[in-house]
């Protein structure tokens, strides 16, 4: 059985600085953000996001360890979101809500291009699973393998 993918390699990135070059770089998130953030949605982030942001934190994830295919990945922003940013996307409170609406069962947890987010459905039985909005398309079958790929493949793969 393989191990379950725990984000370790992803450390080194993870400072107070703003990205590099590679335009890779997280902030922790403290775990009273994350609950507070929890305590608004009213419901927990699923365990693979909460492990993320507990691990990790938020951040930009744009280089991968092969190099890139093509020049999408100058455009993409890439950015997992903070738990607070989640929370207000999901509520609508946030300044650049998506449009259409989020629905009740769209947790936004990273935004690839500009205004576009893939969702994770916290009510769903599989609720790691990483989706396109309106569960168009499985992205992947769970959130770490989702942030693996970012990391082994390629990291504009979402958009093939």
């Amino acid at each position: 059985m393989p191990v379950p993918y725990d984000y370790q390699d992803l450390l080194p990135f993870v400072g107070e600085t703003a990205p590099g070059p590679q335009r890779t770089a997280f902030r922790k998130v403290e775990l009273a953000r994350i609950q507070e953030a929890e305590a608004r949605l009213g419901f927990p982030f699923p365990r693979q996001v909460r492990a993320f942001y507990e691990t990790i934190g938020s951040g930009t994830l744009c280089v991968a360890r092969r190099p890139p295919r093509d020049a999408r990945w100058s455009t993409v922003l890439n950015r997992i979101l903070h738990p607070q940013t989640v929370a207000a996307l999901y509520l609508n409170e946030a300044a650049d809500s998506p449009d259409p609406p989020l629905r009740r069962n769209e947790l936004p947890v990273f935004e690839g291009l500009p205004g576009q987010y893939l969702i994770v459905d916290p009510f769903s039985g599989t609720p790691n699973a990483v989706h396109s909005r309106h569960k168009i398309s499985e992205v992947a079958p769970g959130f770490a393998d989702f942030i693996q790929r970012l990391r082994d493949e390629d990291a504009v793969f979402y958009l093939r």
